[in-house]
């Protein structure tokens, strides 16, 4: 089967991994550092010191309630704009396991200063809309079919 996977690339990969990890239940599957050692000789090429190796995150797969995503930190730790970035959990509105699971992530993501965008509630189209954005500029929606 063929999947369409969100990539996000943060300036600070392993800070943003942190955060979904604490704030959003994130579960982190692999996350692969300039550091390891396969690394090692190519770090001067990459242009990367010893202790810069330890925070960058040459690739990471984390997951969101089961949905799974991939990251990077940029070369240099370039500022980069995630903007444009959004992400959409559907899900049953009928299903109390998972309106609990999605309700419970706006919860957290509000405590943790996520701004929100529009407030968990109903919409014209559905019963349970939610919208914020990440200290990353990631956009993240709830939408209860």
């Amino acid at each position: 089967m063929i999947k369409a996977v969100q990539y996000f690339n943060y300036s600070n990969a392993l800070e943003a991994l942190e955060f979904y990890e604490k704030n959003f239940d994130a579960v982190i599957n692999t996350k692969i550092m300039a550091s390891d050692p396969k690394f090692a000789a190519g770090l001067d090429e990459m242009g990367m010191s010893a202790e810069d190796a330890e925070t960058f995150v040459m690739n990471a797969e984390f997951e969101v309630l089961g949905q799974r995503f991939m990251a990077s930190s940029t070369w240099q730790h370039k500022d980069i704009d995630n903007s444009g970035a959004i992400i959409t959990f559907v899900f049953d509105s009928n299903n109390e396991e998972e309106l609990n699971a999605v309700t419970n992530l706006y919860n957290k993501a509000v405590e943790a200063g996520c701004r929100v965008d529009m407030k968990l509630g109903p919409t014209e189209w559905t019963r349970y809309f939610a919208s914020f954005k990440d200290p990353y500029s990631i956009n993240w929606m709830i939408s209860g079919e």
